[in-house]
């Protein structure tokens, strides 16, 4: 496990950029942490990597948004960014279509509040599981797989 000390939110824009650079495609990058301790700054982060430039938002009303990656040095097609803070059943996420771009090398998938289906997600192989916290008002980045 590793972990890191994320000081200032250019230290979670460093991190994104070092993951980017790692991910394939196929990739679901988990991310558990509570309110407000920087799961959506992080996705906006990786999206802006991938030459995303559309406004990331989190998308907890809707549950999923999938943002095009037209930069072309990257095989990947697709960002999909998944919140599950209102879900209320993991089905909900198939009416959505997401088995599509799960292990899809065209696609990576962010799930925001990935604890809530961690049962369904521990299937995938390719999954980063990333846990923010907040302590002494620093916050604390876990590469948990």
């Amino acid at each position: 496990m590793k972990k890191l000390i994320l000081k200032s939110e250019k230290d979670t824009k460093k991190f994104a950029i070092e993951l980017s650079k790692k991910l394939k495609g196929g990739e679901i990058i988990a991310l558990e942490g509570d309110l407000g301790v920087g799961k959506t700054t992080l996705t906006q982060y990786l999206a802006k990597n991938f030459g995303i430039k559309e406004k990331v938002t989190s998308p907890t009303f809707v549950l999923m948004k999938i943002y095009e990656i037209k930069n072309l040095k990257f095989k990947i097609k697709n960002l999909i960014h998944v919140d599950c803070y209102r879900l209320d059943d993991p089905q909900e996420l198939f009416y959505l279509g997401i088995e599509e771009y799960l292990n899809n090398k065209e696609s990576i998938v962010i799930i925001e509040w990935a604890d809530k289906i961690k049962k369904y997600i521990k299937a995938f192989k390719n999954v980063i599981w990333l846990k923010i916290e907040i302590k002494n008002n620093l916050r604390y980045l876990k590469v948990l797989k």
